[in-house]
């Protein structure tokens, strides 16, 4: 039987202690506490990429019950695809934080305020298992998003939204407490315009997650989902980058998925690895380590990143005709990014080839 407390003597009687000594070492523009005399690949590359700053952080779309939703037919006037019905999604009910179990919205929307967003648990090599729904109170002007609260939905005549507004409201104010009068619950949602950055104008997302044993990129497109309820089709915007995710944007198919190919490589992850922070379960925090090494813009008439962006399209088309069958027989998320590169195998042996080449390792 386990104690609550014990003395340091029976502690370290429960320890493995293992003793030795580490030096500062450096990939790229990061420097790390390593093992003195382990072998760590990619010692005395200079330099970040260029495509530091070009990566911003996912948005946080919280509280989960206010925004994120799931489309209904309303039980006596069906489905309306202007303007569904929708309420709390179940995901977002069972995931829940502390104040706001059982918070369950519902009602009529503008599905122009529809947008399908991803998080980095649907990130796998080359693709995404999914996204999700959430209402989002933001529409596009000039490319960039700007937030819309209740008060301007109410005389822009968006009654869905503003009733949807007002009931997010209440259940910011009831949960928060004191602290909802220093935040109001759209500077949460756009808290360090994580969410406005974003560009739905934009071609392509290249997205790969922030956390995590193992490092994952896809490209997606920016373009709007159509959700398929009995006979009526509604249409969504997207994509969203949410919570646990880095992205670019780009409106050139070729870079992006010439950078999905390279941040899917088994040398970028092998990289960053003396980087990471480690847990439990093996290596954790990952942000943006992968960008601190020397990855090169995309050069059009460079042969090696053209065959990049050629086999990151390959890779992408074979990982959406195998991404059904892995998701229907396996539920761990991990499972399943390892059976894609299990399948992958000789186009990430070639990927990994060329990474290095552009990275200047010698083979």
């Amino acid at each position: 039987m386990e104690k609550k407390s014990e003395d340091l003597g029976g502690v370290l009687k429960r320890l493995n202690i293992r003793h030795t000594r580490f030096e500062l070492r450096s990939i790229g523009d990061r420097s790390f506490l390593a093992e003195v005399g382990k072998k760590i690949e990619g010692l005395g590359l200079s330099g970040r990429s260029e495509y530091y700053d070009a990566f911003r952080q996912g948005a946080t779309i919280v509280p989960k019950p206010v925004w994120c939703i799931e489309l209904v037919k309303h039980p006596k006037l069906g489905m309306n695809p202007r303007y569904p019905y929708v309420k709390t999604s179940k995901r977002a009910v069972k995931r829940a934080k502390s104040g706001y179990k059982g918070v369950i919205l519902r009602g009529n929307i503008e599905s122009r305020f529809l947008y399908a967003c991803v998080s980095g648990s649907e990130l796998v090599p080359f693709g995404l298992t999914g996204v999700y729904l959430a209402v989002l109170p933001v529409e596009s002007t000039k490319g960039e998003l700007r937030i819309i609260e209740r008060g301007e939905a109410i005389r822009r005549g968006f009654k869905g939204l503003a009733n949807w507004l007002q009931k997010a409201e209440r259940v910011w104010r009831r949960v928060r407490g004191e602290k909802a009068g220093r935040m109001s619950i759209y500077e949460w949602l756009d808290y360090q315009g994580k969410l406005t950055s974003q560009n739905l104008r934009k071609r392509f997302k290249v997205l790969y997650n922030t956390s995590g044993t193992y490092l994952v990129s896809c490209e997606v497109e920016n373009r709007p989902i159509i959700i398929k309820i009995d006979s009526s089709r509604v249409k969504v915007s997207g994509i969203i980058a949410d919570t646990k995710t880095y992205w670019m944007e780009t409106d050139d198919e070729n870079e992006a998925y010439y950078l999905s190919s390279v941040l899917n490589s088994p040398i970028i992850d092998e990289l960053i690895k003396p980087m990471q922070s480690r847990g439990t379960f093996g290596e954790r925090d990952i942000h943006k380590k992968p960008l601190e090494l020397p990855i090169p813009k995309f050069d059009p008439d460079d042969p090696i990143h053209k065959r990049l962006a050629q086999i990151g399209k390959e890779c992408h088309q074979k990982v959406q005709k195998i991404l059904p069958a892995l998701t229907a027989k396996y539920r761990s998320i991990g499972k399943i990014r390892s059976e894609i590169k299990r399948h992958l195998a000789k186009e990430l042996q070639e990927i990994d080839q060329l990474t290095k080449q552009i990275l200047g390792i010698s083979n």
